[in-house]
């Protein structure tokens, strides 16, 4: 396994791979990684000759400092885990090799003013900022994203589709716990009450859903949902609705939604989306 640090040294290899004619899987990471990025790094493995994870928490995508200081971070144990998972380059810039000065930030104009876009102010715009250099300097045939985080999913494929037309996005599917979490850097910032109290309440949720007639409308989903909050303990939520799955509005029917919510425990915020 190669760990490249600077983009030149990157370019000249990937450079060199290329001319092979051999296909290249990519895998945009923040580190502290987990099982549900071993699904992507075993997807790109299945599509490509070889699989490139880049390890970079980019200070742009945080709208809240506090937020970017806290955010787990475990080299040693990252570079164990591609290891182990049988990844072939580590690509690990610093800021300064990613944001030189001449380098602008790029303002997303897709799915805007609502879910995390609304939350989290500039949050996409650093997400398609960082993710326009990645994949400029990358150039894979692939690239793989979860769809935990449904609405950057969404927004990453109009980025590519405008800009980046010989790169493919493949979707993977939300990796779970056997009690329906989903997994996240963030929950290992969860104490043992908080990560149980979230399970009880992904498990009320998840038997909500059950109780819900397909056929009505988003509308009166939502109201429902309202109903079903009242008695759930939250200590505070950003947003949590049906949305539809297809543009993310409020138009359609149950079959149409995936639930898609923010909330806290403590500091740490929690996002999901479940597919009906």
């Amino acid at each position: 396994m190669l760990i490249i640090k600077d983009i030149s040294n990157l370019q000249k290899y990937l450079e060199a791979y290329r001319s092979t004619n051999k296909t290249l899987g990519y895998v945009p990471t923040m580190g502290a990684l987990h099982d549900g990025h071993k699904a992507l790094i075993n997807q790109s493995q299945k599509e490509n000759n070889k699989t490139i994870v880049s390890i970079f928490v980019n200070e742009k995508q945080f709208n809240d400092k506090k937020d970017f200081e806290n955010y787990p971070r475990n080299r040693g144990a990252d570079y164990d885990f591609c290891e182990d998972n049988n990844v072939d380059i580590i690509f690990e810039p610093d800021h300064e090799e990613i944001y030189p000065s001449e380098i602008k930030s790029i303002n997303n104009k897709f799915y805007t003013g609502i879910l995390c876009d609304l939350y989290r102010p500039g949050h996409f715009d650093g997400v398609v900022t960082v993710l326009n250099r990645f994949f400029s300097i990358v150039d894979s045939n692939r690239v793989y994203f979860g769809e935990k985080d449904f609405q950057q999913l969404k927004i990453v494929s109009k980025l590519i589709e405008e800009r980046f037309k010989n790169l493919t996005l493949v979707p993977v599917q939300t990796v779970r716990t056997d009690s329906g979490i989903p997994l996240s850097s963030r929950n290992q910032k969860l104490s043992k009450k908080q990560f149980d109290e979230y399970t009880l309440f992904q498990k009320a949720l998840l038997d909500f859903i059950k109780t819900l007639d397909k056929s009505l409308k988003m509308n009166d989903l939502n109201v429902h949902l309202k109903n079903f909050l009242t008695d759930q303990k939250i200590e505070k939520y950003d947003y949590f609705e049906f949305r539809n799955s297809n543009d993310l509005s409020k138009e359609g029917k149950l079959s149409d939604a995936k639930l898609f919510y923010a909330i806290y425990k403590g500091q740490i915020r929690l996002i999901d989306n479940i597919e009906i």
